[in-house]
């Protein structure tokens, strides 16, 4: 964003010097998500204690939850750390359309390891506990996905997002963000081999860490995820060259 600001190609930029030190015009620069901004008036009117009151105790406040996928009222909803992930889902976005059962969560964002349903059964929406659970909070993007829904497909869909948002400043990510993106695309399409899967998973370990900013390692996670609770669906596809929903309603996201 500052680099487009000043004129450049929008490519992150290598830190240290951190944009708090040499930021916008080589002058410091505070950056925030209006998230975080919008917590200052209420903190300041009401004192940083009774801030800490809300939420987790080592993960304090509210944070704004968008929920989306398969949940019969999407929306933003501004709740506080801790707040249950079952009762966020059914209660307060309604739960899933037509009763379906759960098949997984996105908890953070699309970037965030894929949570199965028993792995949300007793979490709570804080950093720790999801973390604990081995995924992320992130931006707080949680994506509902419903019984009857083709992870496979799912997993085209993201990995083709990741392929077209890549700045393509780092190789590692420019490269390996196709890279999947054409070896799933190339599995949906029933041409898929018995490698493909172990060359995905080489992939992201090529390009987590070898980048200048986090889009890489966002790419990777998913993917990595997808492969290892959704495994035996992707098997199939490569097997039998179709989804295991095939024949049944299968749900779109």
């Amino acid at each position: 964003m500052l680099s487009s600001i000043v004129g450049f190609k929008g490519y992150p930029r290598v830190k240290p010097p951190f944009p708090a030190v040499k930021g916008l015009f080589q002058a410091p620069t505070v950056i925030n998500n209006v998230e975080t901004l919008s917590t200052i008036p209420w903190i300041i009117q009401n004192g940083g204690a009774a801030y800490a009151k809300i939420g987790a105790e080592k993960n304090t406040g509210t944070r704004l939850f968008g929920i989306s996928g398969h949940v019969l009222r999407p929306g933003l909803y501004e709740r506080p750390t801790g707040y249950p992930f079952k009762k966020f889902i059914y209660e307060d976005a309604g739960g899933i359309p037509g009763g379906k059962a759960l098949k997984a969560v996105i908890p953070g964002g699309s970037s965030t390891p894929v949570l199965t349903p028993d792995d949300i059964e007793s979490l709570t929406m804080d950093l720790d506990s999801v973390a604990g659970a081995g995924s992320m909070l992130g931006s707080g993007g949680v994506i509902v996905i419903a019984e009857g829904t083709c992870m496979v497909r799912l997993l085209q869909v993201l990995t083709r997002f990741y392929a077209h948002e890549s700045c393509g400043q780092c190789m590692p990510c420019r490269e390996g963000t196709a890279w999947m993106n054409k070896i799933v695309t190339r599995i949906t399409q029933g041409q898929g081999n018995s490698g493909d899967l172990d060359r995905l998973e080489g992939i992201t370990t090529g390009i987590t860490g070898n980048t200048i900013c986090a889009l890489g390692a966002a790419a990777s996670m998913p993917v990595a995820s997808f492969l290892k609770k959704f495994r035996p669906e992707f098997d199939y596809f490569i097997k039998y060259g179709r989804s295991q929903n095939e024949g049944r309603l299968e749900l779109q996201l």
